[in-house]
């Protein structure tokens, strides 16, 4: 497919069906029955407006099903075929009471009868990942939703990935929507249709098939792994096996949220570190992303000249670890591709929305991790409970500066890890 034709958004957003009918609706179930979820939340919105005043009528649901399965864009489509506003909110996000009365409150409140009159369309809310409230710190979090569910003018609809336990005194005054992930026939439908319109010619029916497979159900990061792996430039003789293999649930989703952050939240070199350390998002694969997205989030051009620079001496050392396995330069290679790049900036020119572009990958330099390396981090995550970005940059060099001077220490670890002898060479 040409560069020309590849679009710059995201196809869960361009895919994303605008009303029930274009949807392929997952099954779902109300206290073990199976219902037809559309139907079930149009007559909830419906009689709503009819029962406003009625003290005994349920103004919220909540829908609870693994992530992305389609949960968000029911409510989006079920909005647009009633000719509603959706007012959202991520309870991730707005996790205490202040918070989330701040953002709602006001949507929520009664309006006089000329309001009412003169509103060109209601409002749906919709409460996004409400299973992400927890802790003492969001312990009002949970009282200020219920408030919200008995005072509330317009219906509430929530999302949930996961049954919570502290999440029962919501359970208990809410109908709750067990949500369960389309059928394999329908996400191959969905992909088809994709490919089509895209005119894709680089992935093949075995490739989607692991695709589908691979996420479990999650239609969201389906599309997310078709749209990254659109950008291979596949050679003769090679495939996207790999590839496919490497991309982890929400990957895109997730690299979109930490670029932004680093180039437009980052002020220092330890705010990169915690950033990038508390991401899973594969070094080499986040070092792809920075590159082609430099241009979107700085203008200077001497900052550019600036940021560019910073990541060439960060490829030269990344060339000297991968050739020499001088693995202790790592630390220097993730504070020049990723700190030092979004240093760069200091014009202050990348605040709001800015862009983000899919890298142009090419399959011969994407993997970043040979099977050893792969097995080596696996076995390391075993036992404790970090990222591959730490393992790599903090524990794998650490190790191989403590097994290099004792023979003793290099095979107490290697038992302790139960490593392969390829990935004992790796301490070596």
């Amino acid at each position: 497919m040409s560069e020309q034709k590849q679009s710059k958004t995201p196809w869960v957003e361009k895919y994303r069906p605008k009303t029930l009918k274009e949807m392929a609706l997952p099954s779902a179930k109300l206290n073990r029955q199976k219902v037809d979820l559309a139907e079930e939340l149009k007559e909830f919105v419906k009689n709503f407006f009819k029962k406003l005043f009625n003290k005994e009528f349920v103004k919220g649901v909540l829908l609870q099903g693994q992530p992305g399965i389609g949960k968000t864009s029911i409510v989006y489509a079920l909005a647009n075929d009633l000719n509603m506003e959706v007012i959202e909110t991520n309870a991730s996000d707005t996790r205490t009471k202040g918070a989330i009365e701040a953002r709602l409150k006001e949507t929520s409140k009664s309006k006089g009868i000329m309001d009412f009159i003169t509103e060109k369309k209601k409002k749906l809310i919709l409460i996004d990942e409400v299973d992400g409230i927890y802790g003492t710190k969001d312990r009002g979090a949970i009282p200020a939703i219920m408030d919200l569910i008995k005072t509330t003018q317009f219906p509430i609809i929530m999302c949930a990935n996961e049954y919570k336990s502290s999440l029962s005194p919501i359970y208990n005054i809410i109908p709750k929507y067990e949500v369960h992930p389309l059928s394999k026939n329908k996400i191959i439908n969905i992909v088809e249709n994709i490919i089509e319109k895209e005119n894709i010619t680089n992935i093949s029916k075995e490739e989607t098939d692991l695709i589908i497979e691979k996420n479990g159900g999650d239609l969201r990061g389906v599309i997310n792994d078709l749209q990254a792996i659109s950008r291979v430039s596949v050679k003769k003789g090679e495939d996207n096996k790999d590839m496919i293999y490497s991309l982890h649930r929400d990957t895109t989703e997730e690299i979109f949220g930490l670029l932004r952050d680093l180039f437009q939240k980052v002020s220092s070199l330890n705010e990169a570190r915690r950033l990038t350390d508390k991401s899973d998002v594969d070094y080499n694969f986040l070092y792809k992303w920075v590159n082609e997205n430099i241009p979107s989030f700085i203008y200077s051009k001497k900052e550019l000249a600036t940021a560019y620079e910073r990541l060439s001496m960060a490829d030269v050392i990344f060339g000297r670890i991968r050739k020499n396995m001088e693995w202790s330069l790592l630390p220097y290679f993730f504070d020049l591709f990723a700190g030092g790049v979004a240093l760069a900036a200091r014009s202050g020119g990348s605040k709001g929305y800015r862009p983000i572009h899919f890298p142009r990958y090419s399959s011969s330099y994407y993997m970043s991790l040979n099977n050893a390396e792969k097995g080596l981090i696996e076995k390391i995550q075993e036992h404790y409970p970090i990222s591959q970005n730490e393992a790599f940059r903090d524990l794998i060099p650490f190790l191989k500066h403590l097994t290099s001077t004792s023979r003793r220490k290099l095979k107490e670890i290697s038992e302790f890890l139960e490593l392969a002898s390829v990935e004992k060479k790796l301490l070596k």
